[in-house]
């Protein structure tokens, strides 16, 4: 029987009902599934023709990206396949080994567990797979501060030296945190990200949550899983005035 004292402890933050705020801070987000190597997209030009078709009124765009990855050998080129809302506010791409949807312009969850669903529809056939052998779901936050009150919009927790100023005035902060939660893992980097005109600043907040060896059937489950663990960092990770710029809560549905 395993002692409880040897077993890893899980993140730990205040849960937090999910909601609809009026407004938000998010610079991205990005649903990324991964799946066993379909070899015979690596190099194509071209993407599959029913995955393309199934996409096409929704994603009516098509761009070809060559990835380079460099190496000690040399260097490997792949393909990926992006595929653009009207607008250019979603896009869904495709590579031998991944299928990602995400957007700059995030409004609520549902809309994004809406368009997941039609992605998987469209790409089912495309991926020949029961499983993903990684589901991650990443929100990138930018929260506007000034030194002299970053404990305000800022948890003090993530944030106390800067505010007491031990640091003076610096030009760059950051922490990388990765751990364990009950549905898989999660990775949480924090900082300042970039000083801007009249003193201001961003602190960056980036969550990326993730769970292994998902059945294809569960993956949608799982990102809601997610979701909900991720929102409760999030929101643990504000002080006060950003949790007051965020705006009141609407039934409007989960963030």
């Amino acid at each position: 029987m395993s002692n409880p004292a040897t077993l890893a402890k899980t993140l730990s933050v205040p849960v937090a009902e999910s909601a609809h705020f009026a407004r938000n801070f998010i610079r991205l987000a990005v649903c990324e599934l991964r799946f066993p190597t379909l070899f015979e997209l690596v190099e194509s030009e071209r993407p599959p023709a029913a995955f393309s078709k199934a996409l096409r009124k929704d994603y009516p765009t098509h761009d070809l990206i060559k990835d380079v990855n460099l190496n000690p050998g040399g260097f490997a080129q792949a393909s990926a396949h992006a595929f653009r809302s009207k607008k250019a506010r979603w896009t869904v791409t495709l590579r031998a080994a991944a299928l990602t949807l995400e957007t700059s312009d995030y409004d609520a969850f549902n809309e994004l567990e809406d368009r997941l669903r039609a992605v998987l529809d469209a790409a089912r056939a495309t991926i020949d797979s029961d499983f993903f052998t990684r589901v991650g779901l990443r929100y990138i936050n930018a929260v506007p501060f000034n030194l002299t009150d970053i404990k305000e919009w800022v948890n003090p927790g993530l944030v106390a030296p800067l505010g007491d100023q031990t640091f003076g005035d610096v030009d760059e902060h950051s922490q990388v945190v990765r751990g364990s939660t009950s549905v898989g893992g999660y990775s949480f980097r924090h900082g300042i990200a970039n000083k801007m005109q009249g003193g201001g600043q961003d602190y960056m907040l980036d969550f990326d949550f993730y769970r292994e060896d998902v059945p294809l059937s569960e993956t949608v489950s799982t990102v809601r899983k997610l979701h909900d663990l991720e929102f409760s960092m999030f929101f643990w990770s504000l002080g006060p005035s950003a949790k007051a710029h965020l705006g009141p809560s609407t039934l409007k549905g989960p963030r």
